[in-house]
Parts: C-alpha cells; structure tokens; sequence
C-alpha cells in the first residue's frame, strides 16, 4: 500500500497521470455519455416518420433560432460541464493544452448535434439550435474547469484507493447503487416540483420492513466505500456519495425520498462507526452480520393492514412480468443491490466453519418459507436469485486490474 501511494504522488509530482485514475475517468465519461443521452431523450417515445418528414424538409426547427426559456438555457449550460472536464483530463499527458481544450469541445458538439437531430424522433422533445450552442459553451466551461484543476497541487485519487483491484460484483453494485437513485435520470429543476416531492416523500407512510431493508443497503454501502477508499478518506467520500444519493431522491424525476431510506440510514450510521476501528476482514465480518440480521428481519416484518388478495407467486423479480409483489419488499434495483451486496459481503468476510455465503443463500431460502405465515407478505425467489446473481458475479468472474483493464 505504501508502495502504491509513492506512486501515486511520484506520477502526480512528475506531471504524469496514474494509468489508474486514467481508467476511472474513461469510466466516468462514458456514464456521463449516458446519462446525457437518458436525460435527452426521455420519455423514448419514437416516431421515426416523424424524422423522416423533418429530414425531407431540411431540419426547419433544428436550424431556427429561438430564445431559449431561462430554465433551458441553464440545463444546457450544466449539462455538458462534466463531459468537457473529465474528457480534458483524460487527455492529460496525451495531447498538448490547445488539443484538450478543442477536442472534448468537438466531441460534445458531435454529441449534442447528434442527440437533437434524435429529438426530431421524439414528440415531447423539442430540438433547438440554441440548445446545441449552449451545450457547446458547457463543454468549453467543463475543459477550462479541467485545465485550471490540473494546474493545482492536488493529491491524486489514486493515493486515495484502497486497492488497485475492483472485482465485477463490486462494479455492479456500484452502478445499481446510482442508477436506483438517479434513474431516469431527468432531473426536475423548477422549485414546486421539487417542493412537490418533497411533500410526496413525507406523505409516505413509514414501512418496518422497507427500513430494515434499508439499513441493511446503507450497512452495504458503507462496506464497499470502506474496500476501495483509505481509513483517511473513508467518511468524506461516504458522506459525498450519501448527498449525492439522498439529494438525487429529490432533484430527479420519479424518486422520491422516504422516512424508510433516512431511518435505515440512521440505524446503519453507529455500525459503520464501529466498523471503522476495526480490521478489515473483522471489519467486513461484522457488517455481513449487521447486513445479514437487517436482511432477515426485513423480510420476517409483517405488513399492515395486510391485503388479502395476495398470494404466493414464486415468480423471480416478478413485477417485469406484472405480477403481484411483496408490498414489504424494496423497489427492483434496491433489491438486487441488497442481494448481490450480501453476497460480496459474504465472500469478503472471515471464512470459519461455515462458509458465509452458503450461510446467507439458506438464510434467504428460510425466509422465503418462513413468509407464507407473516401477515401482509408474498413469498418469492427474488431475494435468492439476487444472492445467486451476486454469488456467480463474485466466484466465476476475475478481478479487473484498473491499470491495465486486464484480469
């Protein structure tokens, strides 16, 4: 490790990029990429005579000018800042200054102009020349933010790294741990919705098993944050990655955030405490346990007034096909991070006698049994597939060195 952060520093000193934090930024350009693309296009309602009939006329309204509302004008301003600065840095050490500075500017401009000829396509969507200068000035705002942050004295992210390895499972969870609260990513930018969410959020009724379940999510999230950061940099990128998260709940259309989500993270905030003093692998065995014990009592929490209409499906992740749910069970993407997160935690932990992650597949079987009798509850192999998911992703797929994206 110490070797590793010599590195770090001697690349940063030296004026060279870590090939490390290279990768991360690739990475984090092409989750923008697509976020760009989710945001601009949503809802996905195509009509592709639509475009072929504004293509047959010359792209009238592409090509016109037209003001742009003050709430336009500054999601296309915002929203290529991003791409622009991560896309200069990527370029650090492989291009001279003028070449990151015109290159990413050229890049979004190509990104822009092809997303609002899509528009065309999309009857809710309005395509605008106006939109696509302001998200070319964005990109330039982004470079020159890149340029002014490279010229600084700063501690590389790879000095921050617990380690230089990240396994599929890990990844998985952290792009599920995101996309369930960004998703769809269209974020709501006038203040009455907000405050009307806001409002929604608090007319929710509170549900035991919900935060339970919760608890046991943020109980996760503490633990991944903890295998790749440093004890130094534990609580700022945990506390960073909890505003991104709740804030998101908030300022992006269809979430919403709970009274189940903020207690589960209030029960989770004194185990992550106490799992900071100690080692790793006791560490990550305890927060198996606390995650374990949250896991159990969530799907053993009876659900009232229960509805009774409800009746076993036995249909994995049954709401993509319709069906009834567990009304006590969290959203989709919730649960498989729940899932797959307990099987990573189980495979990081100390192995005893019983090997932990036989012990929580049986835990998740008993639990799906023991439903049939409490109140409320709709017994299915959700919950198991996840664990399966999580357990394939973890035993059957190699490591991916950041350095080289090689196994």
């Amino acid at each position: 490790a110490f070797v590793r952060q010599k590195i770090g520093l001697t690349l940063a000193m030296s004026g060279r990029q870590d090939p490390q934090l290279v990768r991360l930024q690739l990475w984090l350009l092409a989750g923008w990429t697509v976020l760009i693309l989710s945001a601009s296009l949503y809802p996905f309602d195509w009509d592709l005579e639509r475009l072929r009939t504004e293509l047959a006329q010359g792209l009238p309204r592409l090509l016109q000018w037209r003001a742009a509302s003050q709430r336009d004008m500054l999601v296309n301003l915002l929203l290529y800042v991003p791409f622009g600065l991560v896309a200069a840095m990527t370029l650090a050490d492989r291009r001279s200054r003028l070449q990151r500075l015109v290159a990413p500017v050229l890049a979004a401009a190509a990104l822009s102009f092809g997303v609002e000829l899509a528009q065309h396509a999309l009857p809710p969507r309005d395509p605008s020349l106006a939109d696509w200068v302001f998200n070319i000035i964005s990109a330039a705002l982004g470079t020159v933010l890149a340029l002014a942050y490279q010229a600084l004295p700063v501690r590389p992210l790879s000095a921050r790294l617990q380690r230089l390895q990240i396994g599929p499972a890990l990844g998985l969870l952290i792009a599920l741990w995101l996309v369930s609260h960004l998703a769809p990513f269209v974020p709501r930018l006038r203040p009455g919705r907000i405050t009307a969410a806001i409002d929604y959020s608090l007319s929710i009724p509170l549900s035991p098993s919900r935060l339970l379940a919760y608890f046991a999510c943020y109980v996760i999230l503490g633990a991944l944050v903890r295998t790749l950061m440093r004890r130094d940099s534990f609580w700022p990128w945990f506390i960073a990655l909890l505003g991104l998260s709740l804030g998101a709940r908030l300022l992006f259309v269809g979430q919403h955030l709970t009274l189940d989500e903020c207690g589960g993270l209030l029960l989770a905030l004194p185990v992550l405490l106490l799992g900071r003093s100690q080692g790793v692998k006791t560490g990550q065995t305890g927060l198996f346990i606390a995650a374990g014990c949250g896991f159990i009592a969530a799907a053993l929490t009876p659900v009232t007034p229960a509805p009774a209409e409800l009746a076993p499906t036995w249909v994995p992740f049954a709401e993509l096909t319709g069906e009834i749910v567990d009304p006590g069970a969290l959203p989709l993407l919730e649960r498989l991070f729940l899932g797959i997160g307990l099987a990573w935690l189980a495979s990081t932990s100390r192995t005893g006698s019983f090997p932990p992650l036989l012990l929580a597949l049986l835990v998740a079987v008993g639990c799906e049994f023991l439903q049939q009798w409490v109140p409320g509850r709709v017994p299915d192999p959700s919950d198991f597939a996840a664990l399966l998911i999580g357990a394939a992703l973890v035993q059957a797929a190699p490591r991916l060195d950041l350095r080289t994206g090689r196994p």
